[in-house]
């Protein structure tokens, strides 16, 4: 009886050894190599620091790990074992139907957003970034795309440096009673470099190799 037992033993060993194993299950699905069946508990990877995951040696492509600190989680490693690159699995993506949402944070690309047709996609959503100045200012990067209304009664002047980045736009309006002088290397058609008069509007476009002009409602 012993021996028969150990021979019925090796060959259920066998049978799980080139078939499929399964925890809390006798019958796992065939289509996995592990299934883990429960109704009250869940699966528990490691978790790991930051450093604990970065002395992980050689991680294998498709590891995963979570993270207990930092910017919590669950990690990937979706490149090499010689060159791994840890990408979060994040939650911080809504999808509802078609849509997507991102609810926390920035989102920033180097590459091209491109719409779904371009006679009908449209950006929604988005206000322009209205500042308010009353004393001399100079222009920087970060303005693009801004309008600026001078709201001081005193003369001023902006500033307009080189070294904007190609395609820089903003607008500037004057709304208070102090006239806008413009300073700097500018283009317009007719030399004017001041706002004609109280809610006057004028804009700053740079079309690259320092080629900036401004033009609209403008006298001297």
């Amino acid at each position: 009886m012993y021996k028969v037992f150990l021979i019925l033993f090796s060959l259920i060993l066998s049978l799980q050894s080139y078939g499929q194993t399964g925890i809390g299950t006798t019958t796992p699905n065939a289509s996995a190599k592990l299934e883990i069946a429960a109704t009250d508990k869940g699966l528990l990877i490691p978790r790991l620091t930051v450093t604990q995951k970065g002395n992980i040696s050689s991680p294998a492509n498709g590891l995963l790990v979570y993270q207990t600190d930092g910017v919590v989680g669950f990690y990937v490693n979706t490149g090499t074992s010689a060159s791994p690159v840890w990408t979060r699995i994040n939650m911080d993506w809504l999808k509802t139907g078609n849509d997507i949402a991102f609810t926390t944070g920035n989102v920033s690309t180097t590459g091209t957003l491109t719409g779904g047709n371009s006679s009908t996609s449209s950006l929604s959503g988005f206000t322009a970034n209205v500042a308010s100045i009353s004393a001399n200012y100079s222009i920087t990067a970060s303005d693009n795309g801004k309008v600026i209304q001078t709201t001081g009664a005193s003369a001023i002047t902006i500033t307009i440096p080189t070294g904007l980045p190609t395609g820089f736009n903003c607008t500037i309006v004057q709304m208070g009673a102090g006239q806008v002088t413009f300073s700097g290397t500018i283009l317009n058609r007719t030399g004017f470099t001041k706002t004609a008069s109280q809610y006057s509007v004028v804009s700053i476009l740079h079309l690259g190799s320092n080629s900036i002009l401004v033009t609209g409602e403008m006298s001297n």
